[in-house]
């Protein structure tokens, strides 16, 4: 029997609207118990072979999807071509806040 948990997994938007609609779209539709949203971040990189940098915000998404699942989600619904995704590996989540989780994610 698989093991119920919930998951964390790690993405980013251009703007704080962007990462609202994100976030939106996947508690409505239970792909999602949470979304954190975490306001202005610099982001710095490479594109096109020359240094950049962005304002971005991070979401951090509280879930019980596997990562295939999750990961093809995000790919359809988010603003960017090519956007970043990563699991978070945690320990055990405290039973209380999983029961009810699991309760509203059915």
């Amino acid at each position: 029997m698989k093991k119920k948990t919930i998951k964390l997994f790690y993405t980013t938007c251009g703007s704080f609207k962007d990462g609202k609609v994100l976030a939106k779209k996947l508690v409505s539709n239970k792909e999602a118990v949470c979304v954190n949203i975490i306001k202005n971040v610099e982001s710095f990189f490479i594109e096109e072979k020359k240094y950049a940098s962005s304002r971005e915000v991070i979401l951090i998404i509280k879930t019980n999807l596997e990562r295939q699942k999750i990961k093809k989600i995000i790919k359809f619904i988010h603003p960017y071509k090519t956007p970043f995704l990563a699991e978070i590996k945690i320990g055990e989540v405290n039973k209380k806040y999983l029961d009810w989780a699991l309760k509203v994610l059915r």
